[in-house]
This record gives structure tokens, C-alpha cells and sequence, in this order.
């Protein structure tokens, strides 16, 4: 599907477990070392990028469940996001085989790093050329950050999943293939990822799993999905 003829998609917030003992870490990452704003929440903590909102909610006791999302840096500030993480003592994944940790999807347009945070979520800051920038220059600011980019969904049918979401909510797969391994349903840079069970997620070859998970959706049609056996909701408005 080329890309104009992809419908609009934003990713307007997510929800998340995290087991107990990691909430407090959490919020000294992404509120005191990052400088996100974030607010504490009956059962967790509920972070703020750019126009996306990320709730983690306590996991059942003894879950220590993770995931992969991606947020949004302008495509013209990839450099000095980066810059930013290191100089707040986060530790980026390398490429593996290699000690560079800048990952270039040329096919994309879009450059990458990544890091775990407390919880052990596989998080990724991507930024797609040509998107989201504004000519801003000198040391990033958390500000910077446009939203959620990406989250993946870990499915037992790539193929059943997508048709899902194309029947109930409109979106289609933009790349990859339901008869591989890898699809992105919605439109560049601002992506569901379905990937199957077992999945290794780059950088670090983590296999995927099955975890609870809300997503909501902006600029899209109104509607409500649960994945069939799968503990997701997905939400369009």
C-alpha cells in the first residue's frame, strides 16, 4: 500500500502492565532522568510524549511482563535525541556484531536507537526523514518528542489480526506481509507492529510474548476491537 493512500493514524496512548517493584524506577527514568511529565495513577504512573500518553498499570502479582514501543523524535533531531539519552547516563543497545548503536532503515528513510528501561520494555526512539520537524537546532528537549510511534503486537495469526483491524478500525498493512513474520498495519511512523510469538526484537533477539495491552487510536475510525484469545484492546476515535 503506498504510503498517500494510507489512512491517517495516531497513536494517542497506551496501557501497559509493569510489575510492582519496577513502577518506582520507572518514574525516576522517564520523569527525573528524562524529564518526561508524567503523574502518579491509583494502580501506576502515566507518562506524557508529545501528543501520546503511556500508562503503566501493576502486572498480576509474580508477571514481570515487557513490550516494544517506539516514540517519535522530529526527522531532522535523530542526532541530538541521541545525544540527549547518552547525556542522561541511558545506555543505548548496540547493532548486534557491531559497537554502533545507530540502526538506519534506509528503506524507511528513519534512523533509530534503542534501550531497555526498568520494566524491561525494549524502547526505541525513531525518527523518519521528512517528518515532524520544525527547523529546531541546539541540545534536545524532551518537548521535542511528537508521540507514540510505534507498539508491537505479539498474535498467534498475522493474517486474522490484520484482517481485524482492517474490518473494525480501517487500517491496512503498510509493509512487511501477514505470510511472513513481520507486519505493519496503520502508515509510516505511526505503526502497529504484529509479530508472532516467539519473535526476536531487535536489538537484543528478546523473544516476544504476550502480555496485556490498550491502545488507543486518534484520526481514525470510531470503533473498538479485541483481539480474539489475546488480552488486547484496541480502541479507535
Amino acid at each position: 500500500m503506498r504510503q498517500m493512500d494510507a489512512p491517517s493514524l495516531v497513536l494517542r496512548a497506551l496501557r501497559l502492565a509493569a510489575s510492582a517493584d519496577s513502577i518506582p524506577a520507572l518514574s525516576h527514568l522517564y520523569q527525573e532522568t528524562l524529564g518526561l511529565p508524567a503523574v502518579p495513577t491509583p494502580d501506576g504512573l502515566k507518562l506524557t510524549a508529545g501528543r501520546s500518553e503511556v500508562e503503566f498499570s501493576v502486572a498480576a502479582s509474580g508477571a514481570r511482563p515487557f513490550y516494544h514501543y517506539a516514540l517519535l523524535v522530529p526527522g531532522d533531531r535523530f542526532a541530538a535525541a541521541a545525544r540527549w539519552l547518552i547525556a542522561r547516563g541511558v545506555t543505548l543497545l548496540p547493532v548486534p556484531g557491531t559497537t554502533d548503536t545507530t540502526f538506519d532503515f534506509d528503506l524507511w528513510h528513519a534512523q533509530a536507537c534503542y534501550f531497555e528501561d526498568p520494566a524491561g520494555n525494549i524502547v526505541e526512539l525513531i525518527a523518519h526523514r521528512g517528518q515532524e520537524e520544525n527547523g529546531t537546532t541546539g541540545p534536545f528537549s524532551p518537548t521535542e518528542l511528537a508521540g507514540v510511534s510505534e507498539i508491537g503486537l505479539v498474535v498467534d495469526d498475522l493474517a486474522e489480526t490484520a484482517a481485524a483491524l482492517d474490518a473494525g478500525l480501517g487500517l491496512r498493512v503498510w509493509d512487511g506481509s501477514t505470510s511472513g513474520r513481520l507486519a505493519f498495519v496503520g502508515r509510516q511512523a505511526h505503526t502497529l507492529i504484529l509479530v508472532p510469538r516467539g519473535w526476536g526484537w531487535l536489538p537484543t533477539g528478546r523473544p516476544a510474548e504476550v502480555h496485556p495491552l490498550e491502545v488507543t487510536l486518534g484520526d481514525t475510525a470510531p470503533g473498538e476491537l479485541t483481539i480474539a484469545r489475546l488480552p488486547y484492546r484496541v480502541v479507535g476515535r
